[in-house]
Protein backbone atom coordinates (compact mmCIF):
# COMPACT_ATOMS: atom_id res chain seq x y z
CA UNK A 1 0.00 0.00 0.00
CA UNK A 2 1.01 3.21 -0.69
CA UNK A 3 0.50 5.52 2.06
CA UNK A 4 0.99 9.03 0.46
CA UNK A 5 -0.49 8.09 -2.57
CA UNK A 6 -3.72 7.16 -0.16
CA UNK A 7 -3.60 10.07 2.12
CA UNK A 8 -3.68 12.30 -1.18
CA UNK A 9 -6.94 10.25 -2.38
CA UNK A 10 -8.78 10.39 0.82
CA UNK A 11 -8.00 13.75 1.01
CA UNK A 12 -9.04 14.80 -2.83
CA UNK A 13 -12.45 12.88 -1.76
CA UNK A 14 -13.36 14.47 1.60
CA UNK A 15 -13.09 17.76 -0.49
CA UNK A 16 -15.00 16.81 -3.79
CA UNK A 17 -17.56 14.71 -1.96
CA UNK A 18 -18.43 18.08 0.75
CA UNK A 19 -18.33 20.12 -2.39
CA UNK A 20 -21.10 17.59 -4.14
CA UNK A 21 -22.63 17.38 -1.53
CA UNK A 22 -23.83 20.92 -0.49
CA UNK A 23 -24.46 21.79 -4.23
CA UNK A 24 -26.50 19.21 -4.46
CA UNK A 25 -28.78 20.78 -1.78
CA UNK A 26 -28.44 24.33 -3.48
CA UNK A 27 -29.64 22.64 -6.93
CA UNK A 28 -32.01 20.95 -5.20
CA UNK A 29 -33.56 24.26 -3.07
CA UNK A 30 -32.87 26.26 -6.40
CA UNK A 31 -34.26 23.97 -9.28
CA UNK A 32 -37.32 23.89 -11.19
CA UNK A 33 -40.01 21.07 -9.71
CA UNK A 34 -41.91 21.11 -12.97
CA UNK A 35 -41.70 22.40 -16.56
CA UNK A 36 -44.08 25.21 -17.32
CA UNK A 37 -46.10 23.10 -19.90
CA UNK A 38 -44.34 19.90 -20.47
CA UNK A 39 -41.27 18.31 -20.49
CA UNK A 40 -38.98 16.61 -23.13
CA UNK A 41 -40.84 13.63 -23.66
CA UNK A 42 -39.75 10.62 -21.37
CA UNK A 43 -38.54 12.96 -18.98
CA UNK A 44 -39.33 14.11 -15.35
CA UNK A 45 -37.15 16.63 -13.74
CA UNK A 46 -36.99 19.55 -16.20
CA UNK A 47 -33.50 19.99 -16.03
CA UNK A 48 -32.60 16.66 -17.00
CA UNK A 49 -35.07 17.07 -19.40
CA UNK A 50 -33.69 20.61 -21.00
CA UNK A 51 -30.31 19.01 -21.02
CA UNK A 52 -31.47 16.62 -23.04
CA UNK A 53 -34.02 18.84 -25.56
CA UNK A 54 -33.33 18.15 -28.79
CA UNK A 55 -36.44 20.75 -30.61
CA UNK A 56 -37.24 24.73 -29.60
CA UNK A 57 -40.49 23.08 -28.61
CA UNK A 58 -38.73 20.94 -25.43
CA UNK A 59 -37.42 24.30 -24.54
CA UNK A 60 -40.25 26.74 -24.84
CA UNK A 61 -42.71 23.61 -22.66
CA UNK A 62 -40.11 23.46 -20.20
CA UNK A 63 -38.95 27.53 -20.05
CA UNK A 64 -42.37 28.65 -21.22
CA UNK A 65 -42.46 31.13 -24.39
CA UNK A 66 -40.15 34.55 -24.21
CA UNK A 67 -42.41 37.20 -23.58
CA UNK A 68 -45.37 35.47 -22.08
CA UNK A 69 -46.72 35.41 -19.08
CA UNK A 70 -45.93 32.19 -18.33
CA UNK A 71 -42.09 32.45 -18.20
CA UNK A 72 -41.52 33.89 -15.17
CA UNK A 73 -39.49 32.00 -12.44
CA UNK A 74 -38.76 28.79 -14.30
CA UNK A 75 -36.58 30.24 -16.57
CA UNK A 76 -35.02 32.22 -13.55
CA UNK A 77 -34.39 29.20 -11.66
CA UNK A 78 -33.24 27.17 -14.46
CA UNK A 79 -30.78 30.12 -14.77
CA UNK A 80 -29.19 29.71 -11.44
CA UNK A 81 -28.94 25.93 -11.39
CA UNK A 82 -26.70 26.60 -14.42
CA UNK A 83 -24.69 28.60 -12.96
CA UNK A 84 -24.33 26.58 -9.94
CA UNK A 85 -23.58 23.53 -12.15
CA UNK A 86 -20.77 25.60 -13.52
CA UNK A 87 -18.97 25.06 -9.60
CA UNK A 88 -20.87 21.07 -9.61
CA UNK A 89 -18.66 20.10 -12.79
CA UNK A 90 -15.42 20.94 -10.85
CA UNK A 91 -16.24 18.80 -7.76
CA UNK A 92 -17.97 15.56 -8.69
CA UNK A 93 -15.40 14.47 -11.60
CA UNK A 94 -12.44 15.06 -8.18
CA UNK A 95 -14.59 12.30 -6.79
CA UNK A 96 -13.68 9.74 -9.81
CA UNK A 97 -10.01 10.97 -9.70
CA UNK A 98 -10.17 10.46 -5.98
CA UNK A 99 -11.37 6.92 -6.29
CA UNK A 100 -8.54 6.24 -9.60
CA UNK A 101 -6.08 7.64 -6.82
CA UNK A 102 -7.49 5.37 -3.42
CA UNK A 103 -7.79 2.23 -5.88
CA UNK A 104 -4.14 2.56 -7.44
CA UNK A 105 -2.67 3.65 -3.83
CA UNK A 106 -3.91 -0.11 -2.48
CA UNK A 107 -2.81 -1.96 -5.77
CA UNK A 108 -6.56 -2.63 -7.01
CA UNK A 109 -6.07 -1.17 -10.39
CA UNK A 110 -2.94 -0.56 -12.63
CA UNK A 111 -1.87 3.22 -13.57
CA UNK A 112 -3.11 2.73 -16.35
CA UNK A 113 -6.76 2.45 -15.36
CA UNK A 114 -6.27 5.14 -12.92
CA UNK A 115 -5.02 7.56 -15.70
CA UNK A 116 -8.05 6.56 -18.14
CA UNK A 117 -10.28 7.36 -14.90
CA UNK A 118 -8.60 10.92 -14.72
CA UNK A 119 -8.86 11.83 -18.76
CA UNK A 120 -12.50 10.55 -18.27
CA UNK A 121 -13.25 13.00 -15.33
CA UNK A 122 -11.07 15.80 -17.27
CA UNK A 123 -13.93 14.51 -20.24
CA UNK A 124 -17.19 14.79 -17.78
CA UNK A 125 -15.84 18.36 -16.46
CA UNK A 126 -15.17 19.77 -20.16
CA UNK A 127 -18.38 18.20 -21.60
CA UNK A 128 -20.24 19.61 -19.13
CA UNK A 129 -18.92 23.03 -19.22
CA UNK A 130 -19.91 23.14 -23.01
CA UNK A 131 -23.43 21.86 -22.71
CA UNK A 132 -24.02 24.51 -20.19
CA UNK A 133 -23.17 27.09 -22.82
CA UNK A 134 -25.68 25.72 -24.94
CA UNK A 135 -28.15 25.54 -22.18
CA UNK A 136 -27.51 29.70 -21.32
CA UNK A 137 -27.67 30.46 -25.42
CA UNK A 138 -31.11 28.44 -25.64
CA UNK A 139 -32.59 30.65 -22.22
CA UNK A 140 -31.81 33.57 -24.36
CA UNK A 141 -33.27 32.60 -27.88
CA UNK A 142 -36.28 33.94 -28.72
CA UNK A 143 -36.58 32.99 -32.46
CA UNK A 144 -36.74 28.99 -32.61
CA UNK A 145 -35.75 28.88 -36.43
CA UNK A 146 -31.78 29.67 -35.18
CA UNK A 147 -32.01 27.13 -31.81
CA UNK A 148 -31.29 23.64 -34.17
CA UNK A 149 -27.36 24.37 -34.37
CA UNK A 150 -27.48 24.83 -30.08
CA UNK A 151 -29.60 22.56 -29.60
CA UNK A 152 -27.20 19.92 -31.42
CA UNK A 153 -24.23 20.69 -29.91
CA UNK A 154 -26.21 20.39 -26.60
CA UNK A 155 -26.93 16.55 -27.58
CA UNK A 156 -22.87 16.25 -28.25
CA UNK A 157 -21.87 17.87 -24.85
CA UNK A 158 -24.39 16.45 -22.78
CA UNK A 159 -23.80 12.48 -24.30
CA UNK A 160 -20.20 13.02 -24.05
CA UNK A 161 -20.60 14.45 -20.57
CA UNK A 162 -22.97 11.58 -19.43
CA UNK A 163 -20.84 8.77 -21.48
CA UNK A 164 -17.87 9.71 -19.99
CA UNK A 165 -19.81 9.09 -16.23
CA UNK A 166 -20.77 6.24 -17.18
CA UNK A 167 -17.17 4.54 -18.58
CA UNK A 168 -15.52 5.79 -15.26
CA UNK A 169 -17.98 4.35 -13.23
CA UNK A 170 -17.81 0.96 -15.06
CA UNK A 171 -14.15 0.75 -14.97
CA UNK A 172 -14.78 1.72 -11.29
CA UNK A 173 -17.24 -0.94 -10.74
CA UNK A 174 -14.98 -3.41 -11.71
CA UNK A 175 -11.92 -2.51 -9.52
CA UNK A 176 -13.45 -1.60 -6.64
CA UNK A 177 -15.17 -5.08 -6.18
CA UNK A 178 -11.51 -6.10 -5.25
CA UNK A 179 -11.31 -4.10 -2.51
CA UNK A 180 -12.03 -5.93 1.28
CA UNK A 181 -14.27 -3.95 2.74
CA UNK A 182 -18.31 -2.70 2.50
CA UNK A 183 -16.81 -0.20 0.23
CA UNK A 184 -17.02 -2.62 -2.56
CA UNK A 185 -20.43 -2.98 -2.66
CA UNK A 186 -20.82 0.72 -4.16
CA UNK A 187 -19.37 -1.37 -6.92
CA UNK A 188 -22.93 -2.46 -7.42
CA UNK A 189 -24.70 0.41 -7.71
CA UNK A 190 -21.69 1.91 -10.16
CA UNK A 191 -22.48 -0.77 -12.48
CA UNK A 192 -26.14 -0.18 -12.29
CA UNK A 193 -25.91 3.37 -13.40
CA UNK A 194 -23.61 2.06 -16.40
CA UNK A 195 -26.17 -0.62 -17.61
CA UNK A 196 -29.15 2.04 -17.60
CA UNK A 197 -26.75 4.72 -19.21
CA UNK A 198 -26.16 2.11 -21.82
CA UNK A 199 -29.76 1.49 -21.76
CA UNK A 200 -30.18 4.86 -22.83
CA UNK A 201 -28.81 4.26 -26.05
CA UNK A 202 -32.06 2.58 -26.98
CA UNK A 203 -34.42 4.94 -24.56
CA UNK A 204 -32.71 7.93 -23.58
CA UNK A 205 -34.98 8.71 -20.62
CA UNK A 206 -32.43 6.20 -19.03
CA UNK A 207 -29.87 8.78 -18.25
CA UNK A 208 -32.85 10.25 -15.34
CA UNK A 209 -32.78 6.53 -13.91
CA UNK A 210 -28.93 6.35 -13.64
CA UNK A 211 -29.17 9.63 -11.30
CA UNK A 212 -30.19 7.77 -8.36
CA UNK A 213 -27.66 4.45 -8.41
CA UNK A 214 -24.88 7.54 -9.30
CA UNK A 215 -26.13 9.81 -6.03
CA UNK A 216 -26.30 6.11 -3.82
CA UNK A 217 -22.26 5.17 -5.56
CA UNK A 218 -20.85 8.23 -4.60
CA UNK A 219 -22.14 8.90 -1.23
CA UNK A 220 -20.71 5.51 -0.19
CA UNK A 221 -17.31 6.74 -1.61
CA UNK A 222 -18.00 9.88 0.27
CA UNK A 223 -18.63 8.28 3.95
CA UNK A 224 -15.84 5.71 2.99
CA UNK A 225 -13.35 8.76 2.86
CA UNK A 226 -13.28 8.88 6.50
CA UNK A 227 -12.05 5.94 7.49
CA UNK A 228 -8.84 5.27 7.25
Amino acid sequence: MNETTERRALWVLRLAGSVVLVLFLASVAVAPRAPVRQNTPGFHDPVIGFELASQPEHVFGILGRPGSAERGMVAVRMRVVTWIDFLFLLAYPCIYVGIALLLASHGRAPRSIASVLIALAAAMAIGDALENRELLRLMQEVDPSRMAPALARLRIFTLVKWYALYAASGLVAVHVGRETGWWRWSGVFFALATLLGLAAIVHLPAIEYSVLPLGIAWLMTYVRAFRR
